[in-house]
């Protein structure tokens, strides 16, 4: 993927997911909220959390569901996202529940060093966003880095492999791939970023650009379709365990349904792959 095709994915997530916080986020999608509370059960099960120390990276937040999810168990949440409408959502909300945003907040990704002034995490998470992002590579190194060495863990979660004919609306062409956010720098998240230096933030979709693909519906509400979505079809647990090793990441683990739930009338299932960083 060129520079130019990398920011035409940027731009377009970015328009994308600005709308959707403008409607309200996923929040109102009952299937969304049904995997990412699965999700966040089988993440507490899995991680040593103690609210009186784990700092937490909540990358591609967008309004912050996962967040919400986990907060009670963390001292500190931060969200990052590349969408400032997403954001601006999520800090909103913090801020009507009364908590201080020392506590919790989400900062807009820029794709610079600076984002998060060094910070490490104990983990990170990063739920049904990498199917947005052009080079997943790429974000899993700088999600890697981000953690803190010998017990950092990263969890990603998204889509089992499926069929795609899910998605087709009243029978029409093959539908959005969709329009990833990509950073050279590499930083990520929100729905689509990449970093060639690996700070990658986003998703990203690979988006056919017939015209069948622009007749299809552009719900805001719809995930894992539409003009930012890069990668359709899900992921093969040996396509994310290869990204995961090349990060450097050790202690891989894989849950095959982490989630599910019913969209259209089929059941979807989601993954969480589990990796830890090494003391050095």
């Amino acid at each position: 993927m060129n520079h130019a095709q990398a920011a035409q994915i940027i731009q377009a997530n970015q328009e994308h997911f600005n709308k959707v916080a403008v409607d309200g986020g996923y929040d109102s999608n009952p299937f969304v909220e049904q995997v990412t509370r699965q999700i966040a059960e089988v993440i507490r099960e899995s991680f040593p959390f103690d609210e009186e120390s784990t700092v937490l990276l909540d990358y591609a937040c967008g309004t912050g569901q996962m967040s919400r999810h986990l907060a009670p168990y963390t001292r500190q949440i931060i969200g990052a996202d590349i969408t400032q409408g997403m954001v601006d959502y999520y800090n909103q909300r913090v801020y009507n529940q009364g908590i201080p945003p020392d506590q919790m907040r989400a900062i807009c990704l820029t794709g610079t060093d600076s984002d998060l002034d060094g910070q490490k995490f104990d983990l990170i998470v990063c739920s049904q966003a990498y199917h947005h992002f052009p080079n997943i590579a790429a974000v899993t190194k700088t999600l890697a880095s981000l953690l803190k060495p010998g017990t950092g863990k990263l969890f990603v979660a998204d889509l089992m492999p499926y069929d795609t004919s899910i998605f087709k609306q009243h029978g029409q062409g093959q539908g959005h791939q969709g329009h990833g956010h990509s950073h050279d720098q590499g930083h990520g998240h929100g729905h689509g970023h990449s970093h060639d230096q690996g700070h990658d933030h986003g998703h990203s979709h690979s988006h056919s650009h017939g015209h069948e693909a622009h007749e299809e519906s552009h719900d805001a509400h719809e995930p894992f379709q539409g003009p930012a979505v890069v990668r359709k079809g899900g992921f093969e647990e040996s396509e994310i365990q290869t990204v995961f090793t090349e990060a450097g990441l050790v202690d891989w683990q894989f849950i095959e349904n982490a989630a599910s739930a019913e969209m259209k009338n089929k059941r979807v299932e989601l993954f969480l792959a589990v990796g830890r960083r090494p003391e050095s």
